[in-house]
């Protein structure tokens, strides 16, 4: 089920409409123009058709007050959109200040309260330490269908979005800097601190107790051995946003770069990037984990992302090379990043389920963001600001369909169905992102690459 999509330019969704009920009326203003030229001109006087003079004038008001009607509506869809991001702003800023409140007075709390937290926390590590995977795996299963419901609910996943923004605040608030200057520092004043620090800090707390984000990593072409330098196929290029997304691979292989020649006779090159691998221990040999994901989001360059820079230049991949980048998850997070990086000549971005809101897109190349509204992983990231993608925001669960497991709207079979739903949508702005998509006339070649994190070596 993918129903109810919305579409929008940017940050909102809601101007979309404005702006295509703006054109249809200036069609009609241009369409009343040309029925006007063709009526000849009128004379006054004796034996004039005064029933066609009335209709002539009638008709040229008609173009002047559709013409009118048009502008009026794009002038108030600037105008809501300027007001929007204003009235945005100023709750920010209060939001922001509130956060480092409540971050300075649970901070005071916290001086209390640690040695029972700690007991706590003792008792539930002894527990879950003395668990057999069989019964850590029952308990995640009986707790599923409690949390299910809380993490697809649409309206509680936008409050926590919402939240996720201020925890930089609240950070700053808990190390004693005064609300009022946590708020000028924030996403909603300088931009210095964000979503990005906070999940920095995480990663060097994660990196310190050995999960670390960013190591190094190796590339092995899939069917790489001593004789043979790996395989490649022939492919089709791909024609649309569900057979772009449905190339996306598994996460044990998650790189897949695909070589075209353009009509022009451009070199072009498809690059697919998997999401994040569940079921890899923290920091261990598979670069797509949680680790990388809190690297991304912090800015730093995760290992997974390494990954993908190592195969493109194994590809041989230049910055003359046409790219289009297209990733689900976390690897539309890493698509998002190399295609803003200035290192590669992007000629467009699709993403879909990506924590990719607080990672700005402003190159002059289609880009398309496919989120569910159920969907908790996009939410992660914070708050978006800063694009100019086309978001595409859909329904994963059909009304009144009980989750079945703990993030349905994030299962990458939703996501491509929403995908073709996107195909077949109407919206001015992503039918032309679609087609200004490059699209090769001839068979590619496709490639997959598997990666694995090298370990630090080990003393002695």
């Amino acid at each position: 089920m993918s129903a109810g999509l919305s579409v929008g330019v940017g940050a909102g969704v809601a101007l979309e409409e404005l702006d295509r009920l703006a054109r249809a009326l200036q069609s009609a203003a241009q369409e009343c123009h040309e029925v006007a030229i063709r009526i000849p001109p009128l004379r006054t006087g004796a034996g004039a058709d005064a029933d066609l003079w009335e209709v002539q004038g009638s008709v040229q008001r008609s173009i002047e007050r559709l013409g009118g009607l048009a502008r009026g509506l794009r002038d108030a869809a600037s105008l809501y959109d300027s007001a929007e991001r204003t009235a945005s702003r100023a709750i920010e800023q209060l939001a922001s200040q509130l956060a480092a409140t409540a971050g300075l007075v649970l901070s005071r709390l916290g001086v209390l309260l640690l040695p029972r937290l700690l007991a706590v926390a003792g008792r539930v590590s002894l527990v879950h330490g003395v668990m057999t995977p069989e019964q850590r795996a029952s308990a995640a299963e009986a707790l599923t269908p409690l949390l299910a419901p809380v993490l697809s609910d649409p309206r509680g996943l936008e409050a926590l979005r919402f939240a996720l923004s201020l925890a930089d605040d609240a950070l700053l608030g808990t190390v004693g800097v005064p609300p009022v200057l946590a708020g000028a520092l924030g996403e909603s004043g300088l931009e210095l601190s964000g979503v990005d620090t906070a999940a920095l800090a995480v990663a060097g707390l994660a990196a310190l107790a050995g999960a670390s984000g960013v190591a190094p990593v190796r590339i092995d072409r899939v069917g790489a051995d001593l004789k043979r330098g790996g395989e490649s196929r022939p492919v089709d290029a791909p024609g649309s946003l569900a057979d772009r997304v449905g190339r996306i691979p598994e996460p044990a292989a998650p790189i897949v770069i695909e070589h075209y020649t353009l009509p022009d006779g451009a070199a072009h090159v498809e690059v697919y990037i998997a999401g994040t691998d569940a079921h890899a221990p923290m920091g261990g040999e598979q670069p797509w984990d949680m680790p990388s994901n809190v690297a991304i989001i912090g800015g730093a360059e995760s290992s997974s992302m390494q990954a993908v820079r190592a195969a493109l230049t194994a590809e041989g991949v230049t910055a003359e090379t046409s790219v289009v980048f297209t990733g689900y998850s976390q690897g539309g997070a890493i698509a998002t990043v190399l295609a803003e990086s200035g290192d590669y000549r992007t000629t467009g971005l699709v993403t879909v389920g990506a924590p990719s809101g607080g990672l700005p897109v402003r190159g002059e190349y289609p880009a398309i963001v496919i989120e569910h509204r159920e969907d908790l992983v996009p939410v992660l990231s914070g708050i978006r600001r800063d694009t100019n993608a086309v978001i595409v925001r859909g329904d994963a669960l059909a009304p009144g369909e009980a989750p079945d497991s703990a993030l349905p709207a994030h299962e990458f079979e939703r996501y491509l169905r929403t995908a073709s739903a996107a195909d077949a949508h109407v919206s001015t702005a992503l039918r032309a992102a679609i087609d200004a998509l490059p699209r090769a006339e001839a068979a590619g070649v496709r490639t997959a690459y598997t990666a694995t994190r090298i370990p630090p070596p080990t003393g002695g």
